[in-house]
């Protein structure tokens, strides 16, 4: 199992019940590469650094935005499609970010509607998981900075070898 796989789930479905929408995982792969796409991601900086992603296609955003702001279809405005984005990847990012060694904190969420693909370089990628809403996809992922690894605590009764 990825990292926060079941958290993920579990966040992602939450923030998307807030607008009475439904969520499922899905098997099937979320082409990156699409030009229709938009990435909006949140950092966590502290005693872990890293970053949660939400990478979204543009038709399915706008659905959001449209639910989000009790707008008609066509009406929205990339501000708009941007702010949905901000509060979604927000929701989960900060769920997250609660189970994390703590202190840490979250940046504020940076949205790129221009479908950029944006890349989170010295990171690595720890868990991506993909979602179906309205017979669309969307995928959140969790980069760990490639400088600061999660240490894994030994379980009670564990022990440690040195080196």
């Amino acid at each position: 199992m990825q990292f926060f796989e079941e958290e993920i789930e579990e966040y992602a479905k939450f923030a998307w019940s807030t607008l009475n929408l439904e969520v499922t995982s899905s098997k099937e792969p979320f082409d990156i590469n699409s030009e229709n796409s938009i990435t909006a991601n949140i950092q966590i900086n502290g005693k872990w650094q890293g970053v949660v992603a939400l990478m979204i296609g543009h038709d399915l955003a706008q659905q959001l935005a449209v639910k989000m702001f009790s707008m008609e279809p066509g009406q929205v405005s990339d501000e708009e499609v941007n702010d949905a984005l901000s509060e979604m990847i927000n929701i989960i990012g900060g769920n997250l970010k609660s189970l994390l060694p703590q202190p840490n904190q979250l940046s504020l969420p940076l949205v790129d509607l221009q479908g950029n693909g944006l890349q989170f370089p010295f990171t690595e990628q720890l868990s991506q998981v993909v979602f179906d809403c309205m017979g669309k996809k969307f995928m959140v992922t969790i980069h760990q900075s490639s400088d600061n690894k999660l240490q894994v605590q030994p379980s009670e009764g564990e022990t440690t070898q040195a080196s």
